[in-house]
């Protein structure tokens, strides 16, 4: 799946790639004139294969990691649950790539419909953890699988982060930033359009309605694996 990063990661180069210090002051002030690219999860694949390729490419990133589950595997992934995850000692070395470190929840559990406690685990004492192995306190956070209702927002602001990002979903505003998913399937036409700044909000007006959405979804088509 390289080669298909390669090109996606031409196509981003071109559109004016940002750093999260660069990407907040426009959330003061839309439209973003930039493309903030966003990992989750922390494979070791993250650091071996994406990161050489960032750095080459020119484009920064934003890693969100669950401190829970460093050096053990994606197991909440029945599709791939032996993927092994970073070890605690290799976080430092992402920011040589230009990658900064996110909190993604404790453990991945998701976060909507958590008590309190549990809450102030997956944001405060997540932050505490990775500040604990990087050196520095992160700043952004990312609902695991985008997940999140407002108590879960408003523990991810009082743990102290500047933003949080969901999937499509934008009905937190500044705490839950929507982001669109990207993988090894996307043909250049559906990468550009994903990347397109109109396109989470028309993801939802689409979602409600199937019919149009699996013609779209025909004509923009997939690529091979």
């Amino acid at each position: 799946r390289q080669p298909a990063f390669a090109w996606q990661l031409d196509e981003i180069a071109r559109r004016h790639p940002v750093t999260l210090d660069e990407f907040l002051p426009a959330l003061d002030r839309r439209p973003n004139g930039g493309t903030l690219v966003t990992i989750d999860d922390g494979y070791e694949s993250t650091l071996d294969v994406a990161a050489p390729m960032l750095a080459k490419a020119g484009v920064p990133a934003l890693l969100f990691v669950p401190p829970g589950r460093l050096g053990g595997t994606s197991s909440w992934m029945p599709e791939m649950p032996d993927e092994r995850l970073l070890a605690v000692d290799r976080l430092r070395e992402l920011s040589g790539y230009g990658i900064e470190v996110g909190a993604h929840g404790y453990d991945h559990t998701d976060m909507a419909g958590m008590t309190p406690a549990e809450l102030h685990r997956h944001t405060a004492e997540a932050a505490t953890a990775l500040a604990d192995h990087t050196g520095i306190r992160p700043r952004a956070f990312a609902y695991p699988r985008g997940l999140h209702d407002p108590a879960a927002r408003a523990a991810v602001r009082d743990a102290g982060f500047v933003v949080g990002f969901s999937v499509y979903d934008s009905r937190g505003g500044r705490w839950a930033v929507p982001r669109a998913d990207v993988n090894a399937l996307d043909t250049r036409r559906s990468f550009r359009l994903k990347c397109s700044p109109w396109y989470p909000a028309a993801k939802q007006v689409l979602d409600r309605a199937p019919a149009v959405r699996r013609m779209l979804h025909r004509s923009i088509g997939t690529a091979r694996r």
